[in-house]
């Protein structure tokens, strides 16, 4: 299941940055044919490329929140969980010693 929606996001921003390239061969098309001025396919380059990365950003953000809530659905243990389990059981370990010495 993990590596479906490796495989899923994977695919996913590859499509995102071909589609940056795609961008980036139409601007420079415009500037070629003189559409657009240089300065101004600078600023749209710019421009349309922010708007990527911040809807790039975004689809992160739900895909890593996609996975979480798959993780608890099938109640995984998250590593951070199993850590701050093991050092309680460590800490009553010890506990237990100290009191078995006396």
């Amino acid at each position: 299941m993990f590596e479906l929606l490796r495989k899923a996001v994977v695919l996913g921003l590859g499509a995102i940055d071909l589609s940056e390239k795609k961008v980036k061969e139409l601007v420079n098309d415009l500037v070629k044919r003189g559409e657009i001025k240089r300065s101004e396919g600078s600023k749209l380059l710019d421009e349309i490329l922010k708007k990527a990365d911040k809807s790039r950003a975004e689809i992160e953000k739900k895909i890593q929140e996609g996975i979480r809530t798959a993780l608890q659905k099938v109640d995984i243990v998250q590593k951070k969980d199993l850590d701050a389990k093991i050092k309680n059981l460590e800490k009553k370990l010890e506990q237990l010693k100290k009191r078995v010495e006396k």
